[in-house]
C-alpha cells in the first residue's frame, strides 16, 4: 500500500493460523432399490457386421417392434445416427439406389466398366474396380466409395432413400438385420440423494419421492381425477392426496412394503433409533433388483449418484445381494473418503464369500435383526433361507419382521462418533429399535467370524444386544487396517488435511509456506492427539509432522510440488482383555 496523503489508514495482516476442521465422519449415504418398469418408449434394432453386433434405438413413432418404418425420413435420419452410416459405407449400390426410385440395370461396358443404366436413357459408366454388374460394391477404401456415390448421385441421386422397413436401408451399408423389439431409452428411475435429519423429514421425502414417482410415470388425470399441466403442481396435488385419498394411500403401502424398499426404509428407521443425524437418501428404480447397483457416472445414478455429496462418510446399501454389497465396498475404496458398512447374510456358518478388502475400507455385520412390524406394512415377509440354515434361522413372531444391520450399525457409529469420537471403536454398543437377531451366535461360534474380519452382533444376557466385532475386511489382507476405527481415523484425517490445506495451492513454495504447513497440521494434530484418538505420552510420540529442505528438494519444487511428510500412531481396540491370575501364597495376583 502507497501513502501519499496524510491521514489514518487501515491494513489487514494474516492472523496467522489456518485451522483445519475436523472432516464430518458419521453421514451415510443410503442407497435402496426398486422395481421399476419402464414404458416401452424406444424400439431397438439389432443387426451384424460379420461377426460383431451393431445396435441402435429409435423412437416408435419412427418405426414398429418389427422394424417397420412408420416415417421415412425420420427413420433415415434415425438409422444414418444410430449406426453411423455414411456415404463412404455403402455395400449394395443396387439396393441403394432401388430404395431411391430408381429402377436400373448393371452391364458391363465396351470399355470394361461398369455400367448402370435406367429406362430413361440415362445412365453412368464408373470403374468395374469399385462396383460390380451385380450392383455390389467392390472397392474397400472408404474414400473410394464415397467417391463412386458422388459419381452416381449425380445422375441418379441417392439421398431420398424410402425403405419399407429399417432392414432395407442397413442392407444397403452391408448390416444384416436382426431384430427389432421395444425397449426403453432409460432403463432405471433416479433421483438426486437428499439428505434428511430426521424420521419426518424422512417420510416427507419418501411421500414426495413417491409423488414424483407417479407424476412422472402416469397420467395425472387417473391419479387426482382433473389435469394439472405444472409438472409442480401436479406434483403437489398427488402429495396431498396421499394421505387423504384411500387409494393413493394404499398404493404408498404397498411401495413401502416391496422388500428392497423396505429394506431400505428399515434402515433408515434404525439409523435414527440409534442416534443417526444427518444422512443422503437415494431410491433407484430398475427393472433387475438383482443387477449392478455401479450405475452410470455420466448421468449420476446408483452409487455414482453419491459422487458429489462430499460430507459422506460411510456408505451402505440395505438388504442388497452380495454382489451389490460388493460393489459398495469397491466404491469406497476406489474413492478412500468414505466408509462402507455392509450386510451380511440373514443366516449364515462363517465360512460364507465375502468381499476382498486391501485397505479396509469397510466392515461387514451378520445377522440381521428383528424389529417390530410397522402399521403401514402391508407384506408377507419371506427370509428366503432354504437346506440346513433354515434350523438355524431364528423365526419371527406375527408382530415382528426381519430388517438388515446396516443403518443400525450406521447410527451406532454416529452416536458413538457425538459421545467418544471416531478414534473409539464402534462395538460393545447397544443396538437400539430392535427385538432379537434372525440367529444367535455364541462365543466359540463367533471365533471363525473374527479371524476373517465378519463384525457379529450378539444377545448376552443381561447386557442387551450388542456390536460384538471392530474389524474390516482387510482382517486377512493386511492386518494393519484391521480395525474399523483405525480406517475411520485415518479418512477423517486425511479429509481434514485434504480440505483445510486448499489455501496453500499456488502459494510462493518457498520456507514461509512450509513452516505455514507445518503450523497448521500440527495444530490440528495436537487437537486429535489430546481427543485421545492417538497414542503417546507426549505429542512427539503421538505423530510427527515433516516439510522442510529435505521433503521438498529442488527437483520437487520445479516440478510444482509442496510435500508434507505425516506420521501419526492411532489408538487400537483392547479387543482381548486377559488377566493373568496365578497362586501366591498370601491370595491372588492381578496382572492385565
Amino acid at each position: 500500500m502507497e501513502y501519499q496523503t496524510p491521514g489514518v489508514y487501515i491494513r489487514e495482516v494474516d492472523s496467522g493460523p489456518k485451522p483445519i476442521a475436523a472432516a464430518a465422519t458419521s453421514i451415510p449415504g443410503f442407497l435402496g432399490l426398486f422395481e421399476f418398469k419402464p414404458k416401452i418408449d424406444a424400439i431397438a434394432i439389432t443387426g451384424s457386421v460379420g461377426d460383431q453386433t451393431v445396435s441402435g434405438k429409435l423412437l416408435p413413432a419412427v418405426v414398429d417392434a418389427k422394424g417397420a418404418v412408420k416415417s421415412t425420413e425420420a427413420a433415415v435420419a434415425a438409422l444414418t445416427e444410430q449406426f453411423g452410416l455414411r456415404r463412404g459405407k455403402v455395400k449394395n449400390l443396387k439396393t441403394l439406389l432401388e430404395l431411391n426410385g430408381h429402377k436400373v440395370t448393371f452391364s458391363k461396358s465396351d470399355s470394361g466398366a461398369t455400367k448402370i443404366t435406367s429406362g430413361k436413357d440415362a445412365s453412368v459408366e464408373v470403374s468395374a474396380e469399385a462396383l460390380s454388374t451385380a450392383g455390389v460394391v467392390t472397392a474397400t477404401d472408404e474414400k473410394a466409395v464415397e467417391a463412386l456415390f458422388n459419381q452416381v448421385h449425380t445422375t441418379f441421386p441417392l439421398d431420398k432413400p424410402q425403405p419399407r422397413a429399417a432392414a432395407d436401408l442397413l442392407a444397403a451399408y452391408g448390416i444384416e438385420y436382426k431384430s427389432a423389439e421395444g425397449t426403453s431409452l432409460f432403463d432405471d428411475y433416479s433421483v438426486s440423494p437428499w439428505p434428511v435429519t430426521n424420521k419426518k423429514e424422512f417420510f416427507h421425502w419418501l411421500q414426495s419421492f413417491f409423488a414424483q414417482y407417479l407424476v412422472e410415470t402416469e397420467s395425472i388425470e387417473a391419479l387426482v381425477g382433473k389435469s394439472i399441466t405444472d409438472p409442480d403442481d401436479a406434483a403437489d396435488a398427488v402429495f396431498d392426496a396421499l394421505t387423504s385419498d384411500i387409494a393413493l394411500k394404499g398404493r404408498f403401502q404397498d411401495f413401502l412394503s416391496q422388500p428392497s424398499v423396505f429394506n431400505f426404509v428399515s434402515a433408515l428407521q434404525g439409523f435414527y433409533d440409534n442416534g443417526g443425524g444427518k444422512a443422503y437418501v437415494y431410491l433407484m428404480g430398475t427393472k433387475n433388483l438383482e443387477g449392478s447397483i455401479r450405475g452410470n457416472e455420466g448421468v449420476k445414478s446408483g452409487l455414482h449418484a453419491f459422487d458429489d455429496a462430499e460430507d459422506i462418510a460411510l456408505m451402505a446399501a440395505p438388504g442388497t445381494n452380495a454382489v451389490q454389497q460388493k460393489e459398495v465396498l469397491e466404491f469406497c475404496e476406489i474413492r478412500r473418503d468414505r466408509f462402507a458398512v455392509l450386510d451380511g447374510p440373514i443366516v449364515s456358518l462363517g465360512d460364507m464369500e465375502i468381499p476382498a478388502s486391501d485397505k479396509g475400507y469397510g466392515a461387514m455385520y451378520v445377522p440381521w435383526v428383528k424389529i417390530t412390524r410397522p402399521a403401514w406394512y402391508t407384506g408377507a415377509q419371506e427370509a428366503g433361507v432354504t437346506g440346513p440354515l433354515r434350523r438355524k434361522l431364528s423365526k419371527t413372531t406375527k408382530n415382528e419382521v426381519y430388517a438388515p444391520p446396516s443403518g443400525f450399525v450406521c447410527g451406532v457409529i454416529a452416536r458413538v462418533d457425538g459421545e467418544r469420537g471416531v478414534h473409539k471403536a464402534p462395538a460393545n454398543e447397544i443396538v437400539m429399535g430392535i427385538t432379537g437377531l434372525s440367529q444367535s451366535v455364541n462365543k466359540i461360534e463367533q471365533g471363525q467370524y473374527n479371524d476373517r474380519g465378519i463384525n457379529v452382533i450378539r444377545d448376552f444376557r443381561d447386557r442387551g444386544i450388542r456390536i460384538w466385532g471392530a474389524r474390516t475386511l482387510a482382517t486377512k489382507s493386511d492386518a494393519s487396517w484391521k480395525y474399523v476405527n483405525v480406517r475411520r481415523l485415518f479418512i477423517m484425517v486425511e479429509q481434514s488435511i485434504l480440505a483445510g490445506s486448499q489455501w496453500a495451492v499456488f502459494e510462493p513454495n518457498d520456507q514461509l509456506l512450509w513452516t505455514k504447513l507445518n503450523r497448521d497440521v500440527r495444530a490440528f494434530l495436537m487437537r486429535v492427539w489430546r481427543n485421545g484418538a492417538l497414542f503417546g505420552k507426549t505429542a512427539e510420540e503421538a505423530f510427527f509432522v515433516k516439510c522442510d529442505e529435505e521433503s521438498n528438494p529442488r527437483y520437487l519444487i520445479d516440478a510444482g510440488q509442496v510435500n508434507v511428510s505425516i506420521g501419526i500412531c492411532p489408538v487400537k481396540p483392547a479387543e482381548f482383555v486377559v488377566f493373568s491370575i496365578g497362586q501366591w501364597d498370601g491370595g491372588a495376583s492381578l496382572n492385565e
